[in-house]
């Protein structure tokens, strides 16, 4: 992979680690109803459940498209329009209220339990493993080395956790979260309509193709 590729997969992964939802709402409960350090473990094992989904997904695409090769553009057309359907749920997404689904009464949570709520959160969400897929197509190839696929899961763990640790770091020192709860819809949106318009580019490329 080029500067480029990575630099597109970065972006890319860096928006699904944003977007608003069940993740970001366990590690600011565990954070304020516990301390930093528990949601930071929380933001770790997230990103190593989004990470072993990432790699999981690359494994399995460069082992499909180097036993069936001829459906390698069938799976790029797939993956386009997997991301158009992922941009679209995003773009038409109803208000998700984060207040109604935090409790900031104080627990004390063991570090390991915290790691493995993250994990789970993550690794059993249905929604992430659509979202690598769609992500994972565009920048496969079979001639990768193992080593290859293993960069692209640590990078999926270093930008997921780096995001979530860093909400962790910032809701410890304040409890104001009035901008993320008045604007998680219109982050969908956002992050819809990028993806939308990275899920046309690569249509055009495969019509190039």
């Amino acid at each position: 992979m080029n500067i480029n590729q990575w630099i597109t997969l970065s972006i890319s992964l860096i928006l699904g680690a944003i977007s608003p939802g069940p993740s970001i709402v366990l590690v600011i409960k565990n954070t304020l109803s516990g301390s930093q350090k528990q949601g930071i473990y929380t933001a770790i094992g997230h990103g190593f459940g989004f990470g072993l989904y990432a790699f999981i997904s690359s494994i399995a695409l460069s082992t499909i498209i180097i036993y069936q090769s001829s459906i390698e553009l069938y799976m790029r057309i797939l993956g386009a329009l997997l991301l158009l359907w992922i941009s679209y749920t995003f773009i038409r997404s109803k208000n998700f209220t984060l207040k109604d689904h935090l409790d900031y009464e104080s627990i004390n949570i063991r570090l390991a339990k915290c790691f493995k709520q993250g994990f789970l959160i993550a690794f059993l969400n249905p929604k992430i493993l659509a979202w690598m897929l769609a992500i994972y197509i565009p920048f496969i190839n079979p001639s990768y080395p193992p080593m290859q696929l293993i960069y692209m899961g640590i990078l999926a763990i270093i930008i997921d956790s780096s995001w979530y640790i860093g909400i962790a770091i910032i809701l410890s020192k304040t409890t104001r979260l009035s901008y993320i709860k008045d604007n998680v819809s219109n982050i969908n949106k956002i992050i819809g309509i990028i993806l939308a318009i990275y899920a046309i580019t690569l249509i055009n490329d495969i019509v190039q193709y």
